[in-house]
């Protein structure tokens, strides 16, 4: 099952979304940078992929981030009512990490 076109938040804004496919994965890395090493770099990368991967809010586009700065302005655009929606929208979505580990044994 994959991301829903549309999520509404509590605050009444509509967040168009789409998967990031495997080329948006690497610019998203790479304007990333420094926070792309050490431990937290799998939980920030996981964080901005849901960010990255709204196109417009309340049908106004959205650009996909090209540097760290631009990520957390987006970020801050959605507040914590959008980050809500969007971490509901992908624990739905999400693989879980066993069903991974089966796929990959095949």
């Amino acid at each position: 099952m994959g991301l829903p076109a549309t999520l509404h938040t509590k605050g009444g804004h509509a967040l168009s979304l789409r998967r990031l496919d495997p080329a948006d994965m690497l610019d998203l890395i790479e304007a990333g940078g420094s926070a792309m090493n050490g431990a937290a770099a799998d939980a920030w990368l996981g964080y901005a992929e849901m960010i990255c991967s709204v196109t417009a809010i309340d049908q106004i586009p959205v650009h996909m981030p090209s540097s760290k700065e631009e990520i957390k302005e987006l970020a801050r655009r959605l507040g914590h009512d959008g980050v809500d929606a969007l971490l509901a929208a992908f624990e739905e979505t999400a693989t879980p990490r066993l069903e991974l580990l089966d796929v990959s044994k095949n």
